[in-house]
């Protein structure tokens, strides 16, 4: 799903809000001066081009406005995209402070007294839960901070004020931006030896057949999130020797995205890079190959490839080339966290 104009999201917003009122968009487009009138057709057709609403028209007024499944879904795609484009742009320390301070939402402050029949030990568990977990974050990276013995004493002493005392303390620390870029500059020196042994995020196996078909929105859509993609239409340059440089890219990239269609059988390329992921994935253990059948079932995926047909696969049908770019991101997310 493709973002769309700001003005054309308050459309979409405003039509969900007036849902039930029939008169509304007749009385709207006739209080409309000739400027307001051009940008609210252009919106609809923006909102109709995009696949989001469904619009009937009689003496050039909408009479039957009828919002479709990604019309309804926009912000929600929206926000999960931009927190996915927010994790993948925060180093290892953002991403851990960011997750603590976001547990806190579903995790209730702890008590000292309660009914009878609530077990305070078992109410306030996840708040202790998370408190030691903050204290391993300060362990990792707190120590030289400004607030660094305050928070040693709250965690020493844990009383019953420690939790949302730790909050305040964390909540802080999130708008120090100075700490921040220190603790970035600080591991420069590591991320600098990651990037030197993977260079890209992920690698896009697939069969030229399925370029235009699928593989071109695919990349597009891995590209908007800022993925560092291994494509061969865009990664070799005039005068690489290709077999070298693909061989290499299967090296260094830390997933692949295999993209498995009646295409890809059976053509010498396509198999020699899966071989190449397989070896990989099986000498490492370390998740690697995310299949993506196209336009084949499963069980053509097993007979042809049962090595590949034992990895939860994702079938192009049932996903958008955007929808395949967030849940990847996802697993990047999990595997930059695990690292």
């Amino acid at each position: 799903m493709e973002f769309i104009t700001k003005e054309a999201e308050n459309l979409l917003f405003e039509i969900i809000e007036h849902e039930s009122d029939g008169n509304y968009w007749a009385e709207r487009f006739e209080a409309a001066d000739h400027r307001e009138d051009t940008i609210l057709r252009g919106c609809f057709k923006e909102l109709k081009d995009n696949n989001l609403v469904h619009t009937t028209w009689a003496d050039n007024i909408p009479v039957i406005i009828q919002v479709l499944k990604d019309g309804y879904l926009y912000q929600q795609h929206k926000q999960e995209r931009e927190k996915a484009e927010r994790e993948l742009t925060m180093g290892a320390f953002e991403r851990e402070l960011t997750e603590l301070l976001d547990r806190t939402k579903s995790i209730k402050p702890p008590i000292n007294a309660a009914p009878i029949s609530v077990d305070i030990d078992e109410y306030n568990r996840p708040s202790e839960i998370w408190i030691n977990d903050v204290e391993i974050f300060y362990n990792n990276y707190l120590t030289t901070h400004s607030l660094s013995d305050r928070i040693k004493r709250i965690l020493d002493k844990r009383d019953l004020y420690a939790y949302n005392q730790l909050i305040t303390c964390l909540e802080s620390i999130r708008k120090d931006k100075f700490f921040i870029e220190k603790i970035n500059v600080d591991n420069k020196v590591f991320d600098g030896k990651q990037k030197s042994m993977l260079e890209y995020d992920v690698f896009i196996s697939h069969a030229n057949k399925d370029k235009e078909d699928l593989i071109e929105e695919l990349y597009q859509s891995l590209y908007k999130l800022g993925i560092n993609i291994f494509y061969d239409k865009e990664s070799l340059e005039w005068g690489d020797n290709w077999k070298e440089r693909i061989l290499n890219g299967t090296k260094k990239a830390e997933f692949a995205i295999i993209v498995i269609s009646e295409n890809f059988f059976d053509r010498e390329w396509t198999e020699r890079e899966l071989s190449e992921f397989l070896n990989r994935q099986n000498r490492n253990g370390q998740k690697l190959i995310l299949p993506i059948v196209h336009n084949i079932t499963m069980q053509q995926l097993q007979k042809k490839y049962p090595n590949v047909a034992n990895i939860q696969a994702i079938d192009s049908k049932k996903y958008n080339c955007d929808q395949i770019a967030l849940l990847f991101a996802k697993q990047l997310i999990k595997r930059l966290k695990a690292n």
